[in-house]
């Protein structure tokens, strides 16, 4: 006879059935938790930054880790929930923390912020190549972790097919209302030349060979186009002070060159001049020394309405220069590490800078006087002297001399440029010098630390003599803006002045004006040394305005 079971009995059971189900639901929802906590891999395109959400109660520590084996130009930054308001009100807030390298990640954040709310890390990846990621966000007070998605730092360059031709199609930032550049790419030959079949002149359109390496190459002409081979194998050399492609001439269209240049041992470790020569009085007289493109490098481009796309230069001093260029575009190129400038421009106008590397342009150097500097030397990521109506646009540059460096000295003003969504982390001296210049606009640029070495940029800007308009930038360098100014404007007696449009609301972004010659002249040009400046006046608002007197 079976045993009967007594109803207390059943309801021990059913509530240890239930206690059990309870604990398993909590530790599934604990260890499910911790798995959204540590997150699983990732991959990130090039050129694109992810945005994370977490939840966090306002209790305990947060610890954020970015894990990538090897990954080099990456940032990591954590707002708070007041900073991801300005982010969605179109503002660039100073993040409550930023990624740096450690142990156990490659960048690290921990902090015990007091507010809670929804927080947000935004990782970039500025490299060209996707990269493979696990985020992992941490903490006691830490109860939802969550991808909001990606989007591309700088808008990708695409091709697209109309009409039986290739288009290159290259988006500008949309939320300031700038149109895509359409450029018609011309044809590219079948066949590749060989070094040896390659004349000394180029006049016509030329594709290099897979694995080859040519010597320095001279293109002049109109509707000439020079390519690189597919699988970017091939290689143009040039030492000492010549350039590795020189091309002269009108609708001209050179594109993934790759290029091993070598920078005369004499511009190794010496001060650069900017200019045909720049003299130095020393003990034993005056030292004069010739300058400005003869410092040879990758290309020397004297041409108009003509491309330069997606090359990459070693070495030498100079990594692409332009000398009275008109409506040209360089685009996409890697120009990085030389011993000078990544982009050197003398009489531009009308050109569009856009999506360009040009990091860790810098040196320490001995001048001829015998004065020695740990670093900059005039070195810098991006020059251009006597230029006007240029558009600078999302171009990064990290740990150069100066990043974006327009000298009006001698007279040569570069007027009527806009800067527009730059990224500049760790110069040495000024992310943005803009001297003795008129009417240049600074719109959504960026300067900052350097994440991976921890190295400060200087001077978020160095604007003595000039006239300048900012627009929703974030500065946050060693020197502080104010401080910025009040240097910029007291090292001349050129009038100075910055009109900060942050303080009349949102002001839409005036194109460049359309400029067909370069400026004839510059606000010092218009004084002598002994004329007493105009007053300036710095209000709480941030903006500087000129009295006249």
């Amino acid at each position: 006879m079976p045993t009967q079971q007594s109803p207390n009995r059943g309801l021990e059971i059913a509530s240890r059935k239930t206690l059990a189900m309870t604990l398993g639901v909590i530790a599934f929802l604990f260890f499910a938790s911790l798995a959204h906590a540590q997150g699983a891999q990732a991959s990130l395109p090039g050129g694109a930054r992810v945005e994370y959400r977490f939840d966090f109660n306002g209790s305990g520590t947060v610890r954020v880790g970015f894990k990538s084996p090897g990954a080099t130009n990456v940032t990591m930054s954590v707002y708070n929930p007041g900073q991801v308001a300005q982010l969605q009100r179109g503002e660039q807030p100073q993040p409550v923390g930023r990624g740096s390298s450690s142990r156990d990640y490659e960048l690290f954040w921990q902090g015990s912020p007091r507010e809670g709310g929804t927080y947000r890390v935004i990782i970039e990846n500025r490299n060209n190549f996707a990269i493979k990621f696990q985020l992992d966000v941490q903490g006691e007070g830490i109860t939802t972790v969550a991808q909001l998605g990606f989007a591309y730092l700088q808008s990708p360059t695409n091709v697209v097919a109309e009409g039986g031709r290739s288009i290159l199609v290259v988006d500008l930032p949309r939320n300031l209302g700038l149109d895509p550049l359409r450029l018609p790419i011309p044809p590219k030959p079948e066949g590749c030349t060989k070094p040896n079949q390659i004349p000394p002149v180029i006049s016509q359109s030329t594709k290099l060979c897979h694995g080859e390496t040519y010597p320095p190459l001279k293109i002049a002409g109109n509707n000439i186009a020079l390519f690189g081979d597919e699988l970017r194998t091939s290689i143009v050399t040039s030492n000492g002070r010549q350039f590795a492609v020189t091309a002269e001439g009108s609708n001209i269209w050179i594109d993934g060159l790759v290029i091993a240049a070598r920078a005369d041992p004499q511009d190794v470790g010496a001060w650069l001049c900017l200019y045909d020569e720049c003299q130095f009085q020393t003990q034993k007289g005056i030292v004069t020394l010739r300058g400005s493109t003869r410092y040879g490098g990758g290309i020397l481009l004297k041409a108009t309405n003509s491309t330069v796309r997606g090359v990459t230069v070693r070495g030498g001093t100079i990594g692409v220069a332009t000398v009275d260029g008109r409506n040209n575009f360089i685009l996409d190129n890697e120009l990085n590490d030389l011993n000078g400038w990544g982009s050197f421009n003398v009489g531009s106008v009308g050109t569009h800078f856009v999506n360009n590397q040009l990091h860790r342009n810098n040196h320490a150097c001995t001048t001829p006087d015998g004065q020695k500097y740990a670093s900059g030397c005039e070195t810098a990521g991006w020059v251009c002297i006597g230029c006007a109506g240029n558009q600078v646009i999302s171009n990064k540059c990290e740990l150069s001399g100066n990043c974006f460096y327009m000298s009006g000295e001698r007279g040569l003003a570069s007027n009527d440029n806009r800067f527009i969504a730059n990224y500049c982390a760790g110069a040495s001296a000024n992310c943005f010098e803009i001297t003795f210049s008129l009417n240049n606009l600074l719109v959504n640029n960026i300067a900052t630390i350097e994440p991976k070495t921890n190295t400060p940029c200087k001077y978020p800007y160095w604007v003595g003599g000039s006239i300048t308009q900012f627009q929703n930038n974030r500065w946050e360098c060693a020197i502080s803006v104010d401080e910025a100014f009040q240097k910029s404007r007291d090292s001349t007696v050129v009038g100075t002045m910055i009109t900060n449009l942050d303080a009349f609301g949102k002001v839409p972004i005036a194109p460049a004006p359309v400029v067909t010659a370069v400026p004839t002249g510059s606000p010092m040009s218009a004084r002598t040394s002994n004329t007493r400046g105009p007053t300036m006046m710095r209000f709480p608002r941030g903006d500087a305005v000129e009295l006249t007197e």
